[in-house]
């Protein structure tokens, strides 16, 4: 964050400040993991379902022989063992990110209410836009509505 600004304010708002940018920045961390480990394991069954499809179905003539010549290689298993997990830990990741989105705007909300309280005098109070506008556009952290 930019010192000329955090000089300006007390240790409480510089506290919560950078709090909101840390909170931000973990969000934005575990949506990009999310991103990236949804999308090796939607390759990762897009992949074995082809292969079977490829492999095991198209020369079976039979149900019986599919289920026969699925369960014969071990190696089926453990391939669907590592995909399911890769799944969980998507859904683990998103519980994750859903908290830290949570933690983010609780704390960017608890900010914009006290405003008043956190700028108190009348030249802070006027200057306090060019601190969020920094924000803004550095940080894509909205100061100004709870809703934003």
């Amino acid at each position: 964050m930019d010192d000329r600004f955090l000089g300006e304010i007390d240790g409480v708002t510089k506290q919560m400040l950078l709090g909101v940018i840390e909170k931000k920045e973990k969000w934005d961390r575990l949506k990009m993991r999310v991103k990236m480990l949804q999308a090796v394991t939607f390759l990762g069954f897009l992949t074995f379902f082809l292969y079977i499809i490829f492999y095991v179905v198209a020369p079976s003539k039979t149900i019986a022989s599919i289920i026969t010549m699925f369960f014969e290689s071990g190696k089926h298993l453990y391939i669907l063992l590592l995909l399911f997990t890769s799944y969980w830990g998507v859904l683990f990741l998103k519980k994750k990110c859903d908290k830290a989105e949570e933690e983010f705007h609780a704390l960017r909300c608890e900010i914009i209410q006290k405003s008043t309280d956190l700028w108190k005098d009348e030249r802070a109070w006027k200057e306090r836009h060019k601190l969020f506008e920094m924000i803004k556009e550095k940080y894509d952290i909205n100061l100004y509505y709870e809703h934003g």
